[in-house]
């Protein structure tokens, strides 16, 4: 379950640059997003937050104790009322990191497999993330703070008047994945199992991109034609657009299953998978080359491998 794939040389975003905005898009309930959400393909992480008669619940907790010391006074500009649960949609430090700095009043709620993860693998991970986000943003300072409460399929919290439901769909990114369901608004938060609208795609930092396409299928399912959905690094998006993802990921798979029933070695099959009508993306040639292509090929070859 650990990140192995070789970060950018250049981060995807500058963490000590980042200025994060509230919207709201329901009564009492608000979208966390960078300013520059709107004029990039790939932001700095999202998040958000559930406002009831009683109690907040907040969605993510972002990279280092700055940017969560942000997303707090963010809630504060809108209510004074304790925020009584934080929910990580993912083990990844940019989702989780700066759980430290809320109060020891509140729930952090998990996925059990974020939890083990966090637990076992917390120096590996900070040291992929200061390889990834660069050195002197923080994550030197953040301290390791998991669940009080995991969820491994489905929890309803009421708040006071407003209840929000917690999700696991399956596999997308990482085996933990949750989502935010505030059904009254029709929001959905999903994390990194959507990254951001296309252009962007998919990373398939732990492969099995066949159980990501399940999980997305099931995601655009559930919805209503008419919700919002806030992907993990970008802007707002509708339940048509998980299609352009799932696209490309089909046309991924097919691409490698033929480059395999073809004899070709994981090189090869790298230089023929191009697929560049989605090279738009600004991150295409990480995200596709360095992780992508290879991760498919690995999990095909993986598949076949269990039913010879």
């Amino acid at each position: 379950m650990t990140q192995t794939v070789e970060p950018e040389a250049t981060p995807p975003w500058d963490a000590a640059q980042v200025k994060l905005t509230s919207k709201e898009l329901g009564p009492g309930v608000f979208a966390v997003m960078p300013e520059d959400v709107f004029t990039k393909d790939h932001v700095a992480t999202t998040a958000g937050f559930v406002i009831g008669e009683r109690s907040v619940l907040v969605i993510e907790s972002m990279l280092n104790g700055d940017l969560a010391s942000q997303l707090i006074g963010l809630v504060r500009q809108r209510t004074k009322k304790p925020i009584r649960f934080l929910v990580n949609t993912s083990y990844h430090g940019d989702h989780a990191y700066g759980n430290y700095l809320f109060s020891d009043s509140t729930a952090v709620i998990q996925h059990p497999a974020t939890k083990r993860y966090m637990e076992e693998h917390f120096e590996d991970d900070r040291r992929f993330m200061i390889g990834l986000m660069g050195k002197g943003k923080g994550i030197e300072r953040v301290q390791a703070r998991t669940a009080d409460i995991t969820v491994a399929d489905m929890l309803s919290v009421d708040l006071g008047g407003r209840r929000v439901e917690i999700r696991h769909f399956g596999f997308a990114q990482t085996p933990g994945d949750l989502v935010i369901w505030a059904p009254e608004a029709k929001v959905l938060w999903v994390g990194n199992m959507i990254q951001a609208p296309a252009p962007a795609l998919p990373w398939l930092l732990e492969g099995r991109h066949s159980e990501t396409m399940a999980t997305l299928t099931r995601v655009r399912e559930f919805l209503p034609e008419d919700a919002i959905i806030i992907p993990g690094h970008g802007r707002p998006m509708r339940p048509a657009d998980i299609e352009f993802p799932l696209n490309y990921l089909r046309e991924l798979d097919s691409a490698v299953r033929a480059a395999i029933d073809a004899g070709w070695s994981a090189e090869a099959t790298l230089e023929a998978v191009d697929m560049p009508r989605y090279a738009e993306y600004s991150l295409f040639e990480w995200a596709h080359k360095s992780v992508n292509v290879p991760a498919a090929y690995q999990h095909v070859q993986e598949l076949r491998g269990r039913t010879t």
